[in-house]
């Protein structure tokens, strides 16, 4: 039997669930849970008076207040669930058939022709979502590597898509209704001669499957019911003992920060948590436990 004076040694990271809470301020269904974590931290502060007196009125009582637990998570991996309770309100949106838009730059020929390709995110039938040349030069098929624009699912300005424009690199726009039978004349022919040797800028839309996460000015990170999971290794026979931390109301902060770069490590997503008491007092629970096997 495990004895509260045994003694443990914590270093693997905690599997995190999120849960709402009920009104009642028991768990709900679970909303979030995270098992790609780095770091995952508690901190408890404090503040501290004293009553000071006598000669060199050295301390003589102090008293502990304004206590305060936070939790840091760090994940190496994000999910659109995850990132929507970090970025608001915790809701995502799932639709198929949507159009998202992109912008392609070109630089025309000598004599302001299209070059033979731009590249582009297009749907391949053997890798699915892929970054390939398409091909709009003007022979009848694309050459290997490439995808002909017919085949490629974008949509020019149409009636799925009627933001199409082509801009030159001053900021002019050149077409504001740029169609795919314009990009098809523009390679076969010089039809922006003027602007020969020009970088030209233009707009197209893909048809996807997307997941929405609106950030509004208006809505913030919400308040859950998170547990925690990790081992505790015992110092005795160093086998790893079960520890959980049970927080029953933590704030997520509204404060995020996301990291694009190119050299470096992958970007890691943080979610920083301050507990709150809830109405039982309990801010905070830790338990190690070690299961039990049945009788039969």
């Amino acid at each position: 039997m495990a004895s509260i004076l045994d003694r443990y040694g914590i270093k693997e990271v905690a599997d995190v669930t999120f849960y709402e809470i009920n009104q009642d301020g028991t768990p709900g269904k679970p909303v979030l849970f995270l098992d790609t974590l780095k770091v995952s931290t508690i901190e408890q502060t404090a503040e501290q008076v004293d009553a000071r007196g006598g000669k060199g009125n050295p301390k003589l009582i102090t008293w502990d207040y304004g206590k305060e637990i936070s939790v840091s998570i760090e994940d190496a991996l994000f999910s659109p669930k995850s990132m929507s309770i970090m970025l608001g309100d915790g809701l995502v949106t799932h639709a198929s058939s949507q159009y998202v838009q992109h912008t392609a730059t070109v630089r025309l020929d000598n004599t302001g022709k299209f070059p033979e390709y731009f590249v582009a995110d297009v749907y391949d039938a053997t890798h699915g979502s892929a970054r390939k040349k398409v091909y709009i030069g003007t022979n009848s098929a694309a050459p290997a590597g490439m995808v002909l624009l017919a085949n490629s699912g974008i949509e020019l300005y149409g009636s799925n898509f009627t933001g199409a424009q082509l801009v030159a690199e001053d900021g002019t726009a050149l077409d504001s209704t740029f169609t795919s039978d314009d990009i098809l004349a523009a390679a076969a022919s010089a039809v922006y001669s003027t602007r020969a040797g020009q970088k030209v800028m233009f707009t197209y839309a893909v048809k996807a499957t997307t997941n929405t996460i609106v950030v509004s000015g208006d809505t913030f990170p919400g308040t859950y019911y998170v547990t925690g999971d990790t081992y505790a290794r015992s110092d005795i026979d160093g086998r790893d003992q079960f520890f959980q931390f049970i927080i029953p109301k933590a704030k997520m902060s509204a404060e995020q920060t996301i990291t694009l770069e190119a050299e470096g490590d992958p970007s890691t997503f943080n979610m920083n948590l301050t507990v709150l008491r809830p109405e039982s007092g309990d801010m905070m629970k830790l338990v190690q436990y070690e299961l039990e096997g049945s009788a039969g």
